[in-house]
Parts: C-alpha cells; structure tokens; sequence
C-alpha cells in the first residue's frame, strides 16, 4: 500500500473511531448522535487533535450524507399521510416559517448585511431539529399527544419548506432584478424537474420495483434503491438545481408506494453512516479561535435567534393550536437551530450569499443551539405545570357534578372528538358532564351552556367530582395515548361494571386499551366521534329505540 492510499485508510480509520465513540457518548448523555458526530469532528480535525490529514477530501463523500437525508425525509412524506394531518397543523407550521423567517431577515438587515445573505440567514435559522425533537418527544411518549402532534406539524411544514429553500438560496446573488429573474427561473426549473421526476416515475417506477422485487433478491432491490436517489438527484443537478432537492422528490415518490418501508431500510445504512460523516466534516471545519475573538457576538446571536423564534412559536402556538402552558413548552422545545440549517448554510457558501466569517459564527450559533435543547425541554416540563395551575378559568369551571344528575355520560377530553360525542348524546336525550385541561375549550363550552369542567381526567378527585360512581359510561377522548390506557385501568379497576369507550390511535393502541378494561375501542383514521358515539348509542339504547351501528369491540369476558 502507497503513500497516499495508506493516508486515506489512516483517515478512514480514525473518522470511523471517533464516529462511533462520539455517538455513543453523545447518546448515554442524551444530546443525541448529531452533537457527538459534531463533537467528534471537532476533536479530530484542525482545532484539537489534527488527526485528518486532508480535511477537505471526505466532503465529497459527506455531501452525499445530505442527498440520502432528504430522499429519507421524503419518504416520511406520503400524499396521504399529509392529506390526513388537520389543516391547522401546516397553517400553524407555514405561519412558523415565515414569520420567523421575515424577523430574522429584517433584523439582519437593520445589522447592515446584504438582502441576499439577510434572507438566506433568516430562512435557514426557522428550521428547526427534527431529529432532536423527535428523539426528545418519543423518549417522554409524547409523540401521540396533542404537544407532539403540535411539535410534529411544524416539523413536518419545515421539512416540506427545505425544498423551496435549496432551490430559492443559488437564486440570491446579484441586483435585485438578476435576483427577481434568477429566483423566477429557479421556479420554473423546480416546476418542470418535479413533474418530469414525479411524471416518469408514476409511470415507470411501479412495474420496475414490482420486476426488481420478483427476483427476491436484496442485493438488487438495494442497487435499484440507489439508482433512483442518484439518478433523480442528477436530474435536478443536471437542471442546476440542488441534488438534495431531488433526492426529496424522489422520496416522496417511493412514499406512496408499497415499497416504502423495504426502501427505507435498505437505505438506513447508508444514509446513517454519510450523514454522520456530514455532521463530521462540519465539526472538523469549525473555527474554535471564532470563539475567544467573537464570542460575545455568538452569544448575542445565539441568545437571540432562542429568544425570537421561541416567542414566535409560543405565540402562534397560544393563538390557534394550544393553551398557554404547553404553547410555553412548544417555544423552548423548538427554538434552537437545526439539521438543515448547516445545509443551506453550506449552500449559500458555495453560492458566496454568506461569507466564510459569518458562514462560521452561524454554524456554532446552531451546534451551541442544539446542544441547549434538552435543558430547554427540561426547563418547558417544568415550567408548564406551574402555567397551568395560574391559567384563569373561572371559578364555575372547576369540576362539580349538576345536581341530581345519574346515569349520565363522562366525557374526558373535550376536543373536536368529544364534542362530536357530547352533541349525539345530547340529541339523544342521554345526560353527560365533560372535563378538559384546555382552559381554552372549557370557556368557550362553558359560554355555550354546555356541562364542561376544567380539570384532570386521570386524577381521581376529579372523576369522583364529575359523578363516576354513579355515571353510567365514561368516553375518553384525550390525545395523550398513554394516559389514556392508565385512565380505563384506573376507571376499571375502580368500578368495573362501568361502560368505558376510548378512541385509539391505532389497532395496537386498541389491544392494550381492551387489555386495562375498555369495552370499546374505536381506531384512527375514521369520523372518531360520530363511530364513538354510534358505538356508545348501540351499548346504552336498546336496539328497537336507536338505529345505530354496532360496537367496534366487545367488552373482554370476565375470567
């Protein structure tokens, strides 16, 4: 073995090791694998250790990392997954991304820099860390609660924005007009490059992945997998367009296929180990004597960039999508910079938008920024609580059975899905009383007359306020998946013989929710709370009085 190949295996095996005991590190302390591959860049490139011989040579390769990141995104993207998320989530989401992308442009400017480099600034720094988020929400099984749908819906918006993005960055160089000119011909090339990707492979794609999958071999269906992110990646290149882009649209193409889940984990591998050299490549690259020469300037920017995203978060969050003390968790979980920003970062570099100076100061301003989160989300945790229990909600709100009310129905969670099971009940001349930790959906019932009570359902104080010995069934409509397996246990166990209907998030979330005792189960995707109340109908009016269609599930039979 030469020289020059013996330097590339020494490299190789020093970024291989430093791979894997930074991510393994950075995961026992939670921050993730990002900030330890970040990390371990940096302790092996030209800031500490100097271990990369030529640090330039494996971004070729990382670049790579970038294309397989957004083809996986894509495939997380499916027409129909989309079709099914509220509108409210993308309209909260888009409202995110620009609001947040027009202060920071402006105060950018107001700074001095220039329109293109204000907007490039302003519109990577809205995105925020999908892999972080995600990791932080699933660890605390939040992911299904009406806090994670809300966390998701922006995510989801700002991955669907990196599209328009990569194409809207190559476009700011020059006057205004070259730039007006440049961003309308950019357009029209995504235009045509996206019909002609989405074009060809509708008609192409399927009986390709369907010959391919006959052979049942792996080998083939992982080369096949790999053709088509390279080959739609050099289409968009081809177009002067970004690679990424096209590996986006290429994801998004295999989303809707029965492929999808097949091509994601042939892809796993190697999108895990080039993004990982990716986050790498820009540790290595990092300036670390930015720091004692322009530290006061990244700690402004860094304080700043939490402080103004996070208060527009929380403040679109309180307005259409949630009550104050979770809209207070929302802004501190999603305020740090993220994943895409060192991507576009990196573009407006090789396009000269940004220059290497501020290119630099920005990429430690997202490592510093990511590396909060999980003191921020610890910080939101603690803090919601203690919102909360401030939150006015009139006194006439707190949970206390009407008088002389029996046999009635208790409704836990008086969101769109309870409402729609509280105005059957109603139509039907059953009783019900509801109760809901959304100060917000409690007043606006409690100004429409109706029998809604703030309070905890899983508390068990507030369920004896709202009557449960004497209810006749109780429905559970809240979006936390599991407390409301907790609940029917609880609900259960205390008074067996009482009728428990719960909404589930899936057919496994069934199972376990018909496991601790509920009598039906209704799954999503389906009209939840007209099938809930169908449901409920059947079990409570006998058959000759009510035209209703049968329960989902049976109640489980006593041992």
């Amino acid at each position: 073995m030469d020289g020059a190949y013996l330097g590339i295996f020494i490299d190789t095996l020093v970024i291989l090791t430093a791979a894997v005991i930074g991510a393994s590190l950075a995961e026992r302390l939670k921050f993730g694998a990002i900030i330890g591959y970040l990390a371990a860049g940096l302790i092996i490139g030209p800031a500490f250790l100097n271990l990369i011989r030529d640090v330039q040579a494996p971004q070729a390769l990382a670049e790579l990392g970038i294309v397989f990141l957004l083809f996986t995104v894509g495939l997380e993207l499916p027409m129909e997954r989309l079709r099914q998320l509220p509108r409210g989530m993308f309209v909260l989401g888009a409202a995110q991304v620009l609001a947040t992308t027009v202060l920071l442009s402006g105060i950018c400017l107001l700074l001095g820099l220039d329109f293109p480099a204000s907007i490039a600034i302003g519109s990577a720094l809205s995105l925020s860390s999908t892999a972080i988020v995600l990791r932080l929400l699933s660890e605390r099984r939040e992911l299904h609660s009406r806090f994670g749908r809300g966390a998701l819906g922006i995510l989801m918006t700002q991955d669907l924005a990196v599209g328009p993005l990569l194409v809207l960055i190559p476009a700011l160089r020059g006057m205004p007009l070259e730039m007006a000119g440049a961003a309308g011909l950019s357009v029209l090339k995504a235009a045509a490059v996206t019909m002609l990707i989405l074009g060809i492979g509708r008609i192409a794609l399927r009986p390709l992945m369907n010959a391919i999958a006959a052979t049942h071999s792996p080998e083939i269906f992982a080369a096949l997998t790999l053709l088509i992110v390279l080959t739609a990646a050099g289409v968009t290149h081809t177009a002067g367009l970004s690679m990424a882009f096209g590996a986006l649209l290429a994801g998004m193409l295999l989303a809707d296929t029965a492929y999808r889940h097949q091509v994601a984990a042939e892809i796993q591998p190697f999108r895990g180990l080039l993004l990982g050299l990716f986050f790498m490549t820009v540790g290595m690259l990092l300036d670390t004597e930015l720091l004692p020469r322009h530290g006061l300037e990244i700690l402004l920017l860094l304080a700043g960039l939490l402080l103004l995203k996070g208060v527009v978060i929380f403040l679109l969050c309180w307005r259409l999508f949630m009550a104050l003390a979770g809209s207070v968790r929302l802004g501190l979980l999603l305020a740090q910079g993220g994943e895409f920003a060192f991507v576009l970062f990196a573009l407006a570099g090789r396009e000269q938008v940004l220059s290497p100076l501020l290119q630099q100061e920005l990429t430690i301003v997202v490592v510093l920024s990511m590396m909060l989160t999980p003191l921020l989300a610890v910080a939101g945790e603690r803090l919601a609580p203690r919102i909360a229990r401030r939150t006015e909600v009139s006194d006439d709100a707190l949970p206390r059975v009407p008088q002389g009310i029996e046999n009635h129905v208790i409704i836990a969670g008086f969101g769109r899905i309870g409402a729609a099971v509280a105005d059957r009940m109603s139509k039907a001349g059953i009783p019900w009383v509801a109760t809901d930790t959304d100060p917000n959906n409690v007043n606006r019932a409690r100004r429409a007359g109706l029998p809604v009570y703030y309070g905890d359902a899983a508390r068990v104080e507030v369920m004896e306020a709202l009557g449960l010995a004497e209810a006749k069934a109780m429905v559970i409509a809240i979006n936390d998946a599991e407390i409301a397996i907790q609940l029917v246990a609880l609900v259960h166990y205390v008074l067996p013989e009482t009728l428990i209907l719960s909404r589930a998030f899936d057919e496994e979330h069934a199972k376990e929710l018909r496991k601790a005792g509920a009598a039906l189960t209704v799954p999503e995707p389906s009209s939840i709370g007209d099938t809930m109340a169908d449901s409920l109908l059947a079990a409570l009016v006998p058959a000759a009085q009510a035209e209703q269609t049968p329960p989902l599930a049976r109640r489980p039979e006593s041992p």
